[in-house]
């Protein structure tokens, strides 16, 4: 068994309420996780905002279009009686709580603006980057990323799966991210123990079987994005 318990991502969505909402990421605090992962995107007028799938309606309208009745009931049935969540208020919360922030930033768009909402609320230690991270190594050399690694292996890959795992290391470390950040079919125990060996940490995603979270804390993952946080918070008291 691994000596050091994973840090618990809470994944948005986790509980009761839809992804990417207030009640959402209230609930994943709740939890008792490490982490609350978020999804971002941006609006017309350079706004953060909790969203995972891309629309036009992003390009065309400021926040305050978007978040016209008539305007967010397209993006989903989720908003009719719900407002669009700006990142800024996420901010808010996280200011006050001893609770960190997993940014799966969906595009290049918004990580400018992503990066400078976090660094006006002085939070750049409270988030790690697990999504689109182009530019941020060079400019904000105080948030984390966590590299993205393919979400499937190739043919190649798993015939050669050694070679996977060096080469995911390297580009890691050519990114000067803090570790890699897998979906939890592609990681392996030689991956974990190589990316250990160049200091970068190992992430994995979306884990909510007992059966596969045991094996991931055996196997010595360093965090643990899942819909079901409540369970891998509790297993913790019992190993």
């Amino acid at each position: 068994m691994a000596q050091k318990y994973p840090l618990v991502s809470a994944h948005t969505g986790g509980g009761a309420a839809p992804d990417n909402t207030m009640e959402s990421f209230l609930e994943g605090m709740q939890s008792s996780a490490d982490l609350v992962e978020i999804d971002l995107r941006v609006t017309a007028d350079g706004t953060v905002v909790l969203l995972h799938d891309h629309s036009p309606l992003l390009l065309q309208h400021t926040y305050k279009q978007l978040n016209q009745y008539e305007n967010r009931i397209q993006l989903s049935p989720i908003y009719e009686n719900r407002h669009i969540v700006k990142f800024a208020q996420i901010l808010e919360v996280v200011k006050q709580y001893d609770i960190q922030l997993n940014l799966d930033i969906k595009n290049e768009e918004t990580v400018e603006p992503a990066m400078q909402c976090v660094v006006e609320y002085g939070l750049e230690k409270k988030v790690f980057v697990t999504g689109c991270s182009h530019g941020i190594a060079s400019k904000y050399n105080r948030i984390r990323i966590v590299f993205n690694t393919p979400d499937e292996l190739s043919e190649r890959d798993i015939a050669n799966y050694g070679a996977f795992a060096q080469r995911m290391c390297d580009e890691a470390v050519r990114s000067s991210a803090y570790g890699l950040n897998m979906d939890y079919r592609t990681c392996r125990k030689e991956l974990v123990d190589l990316a250990h060996t160049h200091h970068l940490a190992v992430w994995v995603y979306t884990v909510n079987s007992t059966n596969d979270i045991l094996r991931f804390i055996e196997m010595g993952v360093d965090a643990i994005t899942t819909r079901e946080p409540i369970k891998l918070v509790q297993l913790k008291s019992l190993l």
